[in-house]
This record gives structure tokens, C-alpha cells and sequence, in this order.
């Protein structure tokens, strides 16, 4: 399954927006954007954050972002 959606999925399950994730991590909403429509790959620092934020640690393999 693609970050994006275990993203999606882990944020429709506890009720959150991705809005709040992105504040979680710290980046900004349109960044966070970028990264759910796969316009880019976020660097490790914020998937490796990504991962802490939801305890997916998928997240941290950039494969996982393609």
C-alpha cells in the first residue's frame, strides 16, 4: 500500500485531518499536499517524523512514497 494511503486511512481511523498532521510534523499544509497527490517525496527527516506521528514505519522507506 502507498504512504499516502496508509496516511489517509490512519488519520480517517482516529478522526484527524491532514491539516493536523501537518502541524504535528511541522510543515506546512500545502507541503503536506504536495506529498498526498505524490507531486514529490518528502525527504527522510519528515518521513521518518511521518512515521513517529502515526507509528506506520513504512513510512520511512522512500518506496513506499512512489
Amino acid at each position: 500500500m502507498k504512504a499516502q494511503d496508509q496516511i489517509r486511512q490512519w488519520a480517517a481511523d482516529g478522526g484527524r485531518k491532514l491539516g493536523w498532521i501537518a502541524d504535528q510534523v511541522p510543515v506546512a499544509k500545502s507541503s503536506m499536499s504536495r506529498w498526498m497527490q505524490n507531486n514529490i517525496t518528502p525527504g527522510a527527516i519528515y518521513r521518518n517524523r511521518l512515521a513517529e506521528i502515526t507509528g506506520i514505519d513504512s513510512l520511512r522507506d522512500k518506496g513506499t512514497w512512489k
